[in-house]
């Protein structure tokens, strides 16, 4: 109960008053108002929730998983927090499991992605991403490495190779950096058929604090594309844009979020709703305000 009062007091702090905590590339970011509210506790055999998809938008249905050292499982439950599935996941192992991604591909076969991506130390050479067929139950294993890592770890000032947060666009995987160091926040790009497993660099972003999930939403009708990044006690908004270099981030809007702890699950729910769960095995409901 203390320690759990003491962490909501310290990212509540961290919200408020952290110098710079808006502004992405030295500009102030418009705060985006929104109601927020607790309206669930997970099913207790969620101990740390560190990751939130929601397959279908017409059903009340959420995918999360738990960190690192757990059972290679994923666990279904509703709004309500209730425990409707688990699933163990075949040729699979926990080090450090952080981000889901649900697609499916051209013949329309559904797959779950897996990032077991955690570095908090930058000394990992084991990070993968597994990629289950649901129907085949199934599991590819996709090793990967950062093109720009050549010390393991590198030096204090340099620990930018951990990430909690990746998304799938056009068959590659976009990862963003989750940085202890001093240099900006990197989106790595990792091609589905990519020979050698490097993730390259294709945009630095600079703002303060550490990307610890994230979702898309893509408009049916207009084809747009936004991606919501949670971090500790805020969560920042970005257009996915089309460029020369593949895509490019372009921020838009902040939303202040000082209740939610350590947050790492984060989906969209519709175009103005967002679900997010913390380690202590909260539901959030974010309803943005027009």
């Amino acid at each position: 109960m203390l320690l759990s009062l003491f962490y909501s007091v310290v990212f509540f702090l961290q919200a408020i008053l952290t110098p710079g905590a808006n502004k992405i590339d030295g500009k102030h970011v418009k705060v985006v108002h929104a109601k927020i509210t607790r309206v669930a506790f997970l099913d207790s055999i969620i101990c740390e929730s560190s990751t939130l998809v929601k397959p279908d938008n017409d059903f009340d249905l959420y995918y999360t998983l738990n960190d690192s050292g757990s059972k290679p499982e994923l666990f279904a439950v509703n709004e309500k927090g209730e425990l409707l599935d688990s699933m163990t996941i075949p040729n699979a192992q926990n080090k450090d499991w952080e981000e889901l991604v649900y697609y499916k591909d051209n013949y329309q076969n559904p797959f779950f992605v897996i990032g077991d991506m955690g570095n908090n130390r930058n000394k990992r050479k084991d990070l993968c991403l597994y990629e289950y067929n649901l129907n085949k139950n199934a599991t590819t294993v996709h090793p990967f490495s950062y093109i720009d890592q050549k010390q393991f770890p590198p030096i204090k000032d340099s620990l930018d190779f951990d990430c909690e947060a990746f998304f799938r666009r056009d068959s590659s995987y976009y990862f963003i950096s989750k940085n202890r160091g001093k240099g900006p926040v990197k989106l790595y790009q990792l091609g589905q058929d990519t020979s050698d497993h490097q993730a390259s660099v294709k945009q630095t972003i600079r703002f303060k604090g550490m990307a610890n999930g994230c979702s898309v939403y893509r408009d049916e009708k207009s084809g747009a594309e936004k991606i919501a990044m949670i971090l500790y006690g805020r969560i920042f908004l970005f257009h996915i844009i089309d460029s020369a270099n593949g895509i490019s981030l372009t921020p838009y809007g902040v939303i202040k979020f000082p209740s939610a702890g350590q947050s790492e699950g984060i989906c969209w729910h519709n175009e103005r709703e967002l679900r997010a769960t913390n380690e202590r095995g909260k539901l959030f409901k974010i309803v943005l305000k027009k």
